[in-house]
């Protein structure tokens, strides 16, 4: 018992050296650090933001040290960026449905900048990627604007368009698109008699989720970390009101508008920001889904509030998040990568996701789901030529990652406000 016990706490408490913090805090910019004390195995920093003009960006000195060479690197100003007129075009500055959905002037001003700011920044895409998007979002624009009379939206595979409504050219140039758009994450899609296997099968979640699902007709609903807008689409079949999908992915931002250039559906709506934003909806949303994302977050409790404020009365919330198994009040806290996935901070026990909610004032938990993850479900495909989970498990020990972790399981879980 002591031994699993003190297994768990380094789990969660992986010591790091002082040179490692010290270099942590370089990487992210700041121009000194210094300690300031020790005590046992604790130790305090300080670190201090460069001021713009700062004499770290005028030419350097004869024989720099090595720490001014690594500040100097840090602090350099960022290349330009250059210019995507393509993929810029697709962007709303601030859409009509906004007005309805954030009723106070100041903060619809305020979310309209952010989202400005944000999509110009392009998440600190490099210009390599930005070529690319904006060579798919040029062809985007090439194909036909359509309201394409066949949809389906109640069946795994969500199907979009008959290849008779497309012309020989248009069927070539969506067929380049969806090459380029590789890889898939969510999926399946049938768009216009192309049939997208993509890296997870988000059917077999949805049908899940379908088990305790709340009533979304009328209603408004967020999904957060919504991906290309699988899920979203899947929502239509019980006819919400209107659906905003919020994600800071470029590559999923262009696959939704592939979908919304050849069939638009004038209730869904995708928002390319980070999850802090939900604290700019007030009071806005009668249902959240959170699925796949609390442990992508640094302070998955400060999410939770945010996404609480987002809610009206009553409203519900549904979350999927990976974690570990075990009773413990504990949760995994990866040195650096997990399954091969940058990104990962905290995976929770069900019973620390349990609390997390509660002090994030919601009521009611009900367990929907509580499985291991599966290699059928996550898994390398022709549309997504990535390594997949199978690919990210210790070969030796399934049990197991690649880093040595804990393999995740997979928590659905239902509250409200």
């Amino acid at each position: 018992e002591i031994a699993r016990k003190k297994e768990a706490l380094m789990n969660v408490l992986i010591p790091f050296t002082e040179e490692e913090i010290r270099n942590a805090l370089y990487a992210a910019g700041f121009a000194s650090v210094e300690v300031i004390a020790k005590w046992n195995n604790f130790t305090t920093f300080i670190a201090r933001k460069a001021l713009v003009g700062n004499s770290l960006y005028s030419k350097s000195k004869a024989n720099p040290s090595t720490k001014q060479k690594r500040q100097k690197k840090n602090l350099a100003p960022p290349k330009t960026k250059i210019s995507t007129p393509h993929l810029d075009s697709l962007f709303d500055s601030c859409p009509d449905y906004l007005s309805d959905l954030v009723e106070d002037s100041k903060t619809l001003h305020a979310l309209c900048l952010k989202r400005i700011e944000s999509f110009y920044e392009k998440g600190g895409l490099s210009n390599h990627n930005l070529v690319s998007y904006d060579k798919i979002a040029k062809l985007i624009h090439t194909l036909p604007q359509l309201t394409s009379t066949k949809l389906i939206v109640n069946e795994s595979e969500v199907t979009i368009g008959d290849p008779s409504e497309l012309s020989e050219e248009a069927m070539i140039t969506l067929r380049e698109c969806v090459d380029l758009l590789k890889p898939w994450r969510k999926g399946p899609f049938n768009l216009f008699g192309i049939h997208i296997d993509a890296e997870w099968r988000s059917d077999w979640k949805w049908k899940r989720l379908q088990e305790s699902l709340p009533d979304l007709q009328d209603k408004v609903v967020c999904d957060l970390g919504c991906g290309n807008g699988y899920f979203m689409y899947r929502m239509m079949e019980y006819q919400p009101k209107l659906v905003v999908g919020i994600d800071p992915n470029m590559h999923a931002f262009l696959e939704f508008e592939l979908f919304a250039r050849l069939r638009g559906i004038n209730n869904l709506h995708f928002e390319y920001l980070r999850g802090d934003v939900m604290a700019s909806f007030v009071g806005a949303f009668d249902v959240v889904y959170c699925l796949g994302v609390l442990y992508h977050t640094p302070d998955p409790i400060g999410m939770l509030k945010d996404i609480y404020k987002s809610m009206k009365g009553n409203a519900t919330l549904i979350v999927d998040c990976q974690g570990i198994d075990g009773d413990d009040h504990i949760a995994l806290f990866p040195q650096k990568r997990y399954t091969n996935m940058k990104g990962v901070f905290f995976l929770p026990t069900l019973n620390t996701l349990r609390h997390w909610l509660q002090r994030a004032q919601f009521l009611n938990f009900e367990v929907i789901f509580n499985e291991e993850l599966s290699t059928d479900e996550q898994r390398t495909t022709d549309w997504a030529p990535v390594r997949s989970l199978e690919e990210s498990l210790d070969p030796n020990d399934s049990n197991k990652t690649i880093e040595g972790y804990p393999r995740a399981r997979r928590f659905y879980v239902r509250v409200r406000k």
